[in-house]
């Protein structure tokens, strides 16, 4: 299954591959307005795309260091240049109103890098075999994680692009290991890393890869290599000599290090949850299934790419899992790598079928797993339709809040991310102190009374919400304040209605929503609204 660079095919080859291109921005595109900012909530519903834009006013008035080093800087500047001189950065002194321009244009950004991915997997892998290139890039195109993943302004999409520029010129060199190919395989690794500081691991699997191929590396390769890498670290990340730097690097280090997210709290090591939790989730079953298969292949029918791939898999995997917090996001970097070994599986198993009869089933097989994976990837844009926030919000306004006009709305922090649109300051701990004067003069003021049941009783807002994504894990925990404060809810109210708690369609080739990890729930929360009044 293996072919020349020059086949005569090759030019027929170039149609599916535009459908793919086209049809993987398409997906890309559906749904990128989800929870976009508007006059009900100044920011969207995704809680880390912000952080990423607000130095774009900085890049505004001149001052071209972001003061934000938690990630690598390289999208920041990718984000904010075009937005400077498109004039989408709202005026600062409405902030935080008027952020929608900036984030879609944002998220656009990531979308097409996205997109361009799967081309580029392609082209990475057309010296190998057209075959293997094709199907990689198809399997991208609809994998679950890098879909959904590529619709937020958030940086792992965008070095996972540059980690896969990063393996086309690895692959290239590899065969003739000299220094200008490993300058532009390590230029590559360095913006990456830029972009997300751990993409930078890669330079590990790229110096290797002329083992792979059967050749000795020069001395070229070795020093290029991670000299470039280098290089461009310092082109996406231009102040990488500042303390500013030194001080977002080591957060993140040691937020890693010391977690903090109640999700991962008792969850087990961090390969297990990657292993059994994270990688089902974001591949779904079937393509999982074809990624381990793709490992066997890999092992049995080696050859430069899909070993290049199961190392990289295998030393990335063993890195993060020594991390505390464990977010699916953290795999987005894996999933060109997985869907390689995928179709390297898929084709190994195709090939090896003698008869006709087998290997027409075998390709039956792979027809469906593609198509149980992309039914998969696309009900998980459903939520972009119509937000379960958006729906609890939209119902109280109509049947609660429009008949009593001094009611008052319970929350139990202030409002974030996995709330209903009831203040339009809805960034957590960042916009509290907007939120509390704008609670002063609300029409329907919010009344926070943390997980304290003897405040709500005292208190008793007129309709209270909490959601899921808030207080599954207390519970979870056995936290004694949350569970007394949940059962002093259903005293107090006499009714509750919940929204978006109905499974998405093919949910059942992922495992279930309790060992989904957080960030692959932020568009399906289930809010509770407890109030009092009529059945529903």
């Amino acid at each position: 299954m293996t072919d020349s660079h020059h086949s005569p095919h090759r030019s027929r080859l170039w149609p599916p591959l535009l459908f793919l291109s086209l049809g993987a921005l398409a997906l890309r595109l559906v749904g990128i307005w989800w929870g976009l900012p508007d006059d009900r909530h100044y920011f969207s519903y995704h809680p880390d795309e912000i952080f990423l834009l607000l130095p774009s006013f900085g890049f505004v008035q001149g001052d071209w260091n972001p003061h934000f080093f938690n990630y690598g800087t390289l999208y920041i500047y990718l984000v904010g240049l075009p937005a400077v001189i498109l004039g989408l950065v709202p005026d600062p002194s409405h902030f935080p109103a008027g952020l929608r321009p900036l984030y879609l244009e944002g998220r656009l950004i990531t979308a097409l890098l996205g997109s361009a991915t799967v081309p580029l997997l392609y082209l990475a892998l057309r010296p190998t075999s057209r075959w293997l290139a094709l199907l990689s890039a198809a399997l991208l195109a609809i994998c679950p994680l890098h879909l959904i993943t590529s619709h937020y302004a958030t940086v792992d999409v965008p070095a996972t692009f540059f980690l896969t520029l990063a393996l086309l010129f690895t692959l290239r060199g590899a065969g003739r290991p000299g220094a200008k190919a490993a300058a532009a395989a390590g230029l590559a690794v360095g913006l990456a890393a830029a972009t997300k500081y751990n993409a930078g691991l890669f330079l590990i699997p790229a110096l290797l890869a002329p083992a792979f191929a059967r050749r000795k590396a020069a001395a070229g390769w070795w020093l290029a290599l991670p000299a470039a890498a280098l290089l461009g670290f310092l082109i996406g990340n231009p102040y990488a000599a500042s303390h500013e730097f030194l001080k977002g690097f080591l957060f993140e280090f040691h937020h890693a290090r010391e977690g903090g997210t109640l999700a991962f709290v008792g969850a087990g090591s961090g390969w297990a949850y990657h292993l059994t939790r994270g990688l089902p989730v974001a591949l779904a079953y079937p393509l999982l299934a074809a990624a381990v298969i793709g490992v066997v292949a890999a092992v049995a029918r080696p050859s430069p790419a899909p070993l290049l791939s199961l190392l990289w898999t295998a030393f990335y995997l063993l890195v993060i899992g020594f991390s505390k917090e464990r977010f699916i996001r953290y795999l987005v970097p894996l999933m060109p790598f997985l869907c390689l070994l995928a179709a390297h599986g898929l084709i190994w198993v195709v090939a090896g079928a003698k008869r006709l009869r087998a290997q027409a089933t075998a390709v039956l097989a792979v027809v469906i797993l593609m198509l149980l994976t992309a039914l998969y990837a696309l009900a998980q844009l459903i939520p972009s339709v119509l937000d379960a926030r958006d729906l609890a919000w939209m119902q109280a306004r109509s049947d609660i809040l429009a008949s009593t006009p001094d009611a008052t709305v319970g929350f139990a922090g202030s409002p974030w991310y996995y709330h209903p649109p009831v203040s339009p300051y809805n960034a957590g701990a960042f916009s509290r102190s907007w939120f509390q004067e704008w609670n002063t003069t609300a029409d329907h003021p919010v009344i926070v009374t943390g997980w304290n049941a003897d405040r709500l009783r005292q208190s008793q807002p007129t309709l209270f919400f909490v959601s899921d994504l808030e207080a599954a894990d207390l519970q979870r925990l056995g936290r004694t304040e949350a569970i007394e404060f949940l059962a002093a809810l259903d005293e107090t109210y006499s009714r509750r209605i919940t929204f978006g708690d109905r499974p998405l369609p093919f949910s059942w080739l992922a495992p279930a929503r309790a060992s989904q990890p957080p960030d692959w729930l932020y568009p399906t929360p289930h809010i509770t609204m407890y109030y009092h009044g009529p059945g529903q």
